[in-house]
């Protein structure tokens, strides 16, 4: 069965600015849904259709990780993980861990504790490496990003599949699996509607967060003109007090 993953552009951009803007490593869990479409082939020489099952992997969003419900051999504490993550366990389809400066792979014990939260989450799926490495030596402004995600089964490397808001307006058929009518409470609670609601979400918080930083920006600058202004002012009249005969 053939398994990859999907996510869209803003979900992926907002873990990476998370991670990006933190002062140390990060980890936490994936949210999202799992499903299995049957795909169709047809062969030209018998005419006959020959399907294959794919795995897929959803990701909508992600949590950071509270604290360590893990030891050093990545055997899971269950009572700490199920505290941390309440009702949304049955939401987990992944774990993540960010880090700097570091390989593309998965430890000893990134490999143990993918396989032990595959016995205790029902969704789970994989683990997401992120890293970030510095593109220049000498120029720490400027990063490149990378990401992979491992499957939880055999730990051999998954494709990720991006659905960006630039693409067609049909895109957003991608991001859900076709399925058979047998299975049709797969598609409960998305359609195109939900879908644009979503990006309509995402526009507008981000003019509301561009216009609070326009704000502080404007305000700030008012607030230097006038320590300018203040400071000109002392030094006129220091000036003048050194000019004058009585002092």
């Amino acid at each position: 069965m053939n398994h990859s993953v999907r996510t869209s552009g803003t979900v992926l951009s907002a873990l990476l600015h998370q991670c990006t803007n933190s002062e140390t490593d990060l980890e936490g869990f994936l949210m999202g849904m799992t499903a299995t479409r049957t795909i169709g082939a047809i062969d030209d020489v018998s005419d006959q259709s020959n399907d294959a099952l794919e795995h897929l992997t959803i990701i909508e969003g992600h949590s950071l990780s509270r604290g360590r419900f893990y030891n050093a051999q990545g055997q899971i504490d269950v009572d700490t993980l199920y505290n941390q993550l309440g009702d949304k366990k049955e939401n987990v389809v992944g774990y993540f861990r960010f880090r700097r400066q570091s390989f593309m792979t998965l430890s000893v014990r990134e490999q143990t504790l993918l396989a032990n939260m595959k016995t205790v989450l029902p969704q789970f799926s994989g683990m997401a490496i992120l890293t970030a490495l510095l593109v220049e030596e000498n120029d720490a402004s400027t990063h490149a990003h990378d990401i992979a995600y491992w499957g939880a089964e055999r730990h051999e490397r998954i494709p990720i599949n991006i659905v960006n808001m630039t693409e067609s307006t049909l895109a957003y058929q991608q991001f859900l699996p076709s399925t058979t009518m047998s299975n049709p409470q797969i598609l409960t609670g998305i359609d195109s509607q939900n879908i644009i609601s979503q990006y309509d979400s995402v526009y507008h918080k981000a003019i509301e967060a561009l216009t609070t930083a326009t704000s502080a920006v404007i305000r700030k600058e008012d607030e230097v003109r006038s320590l300018m202004e203040e400071i000109e002012q002392m030094k006129n009249a220091s000036a003048r007090k050194q000019q004058s005969p009585y002092t």
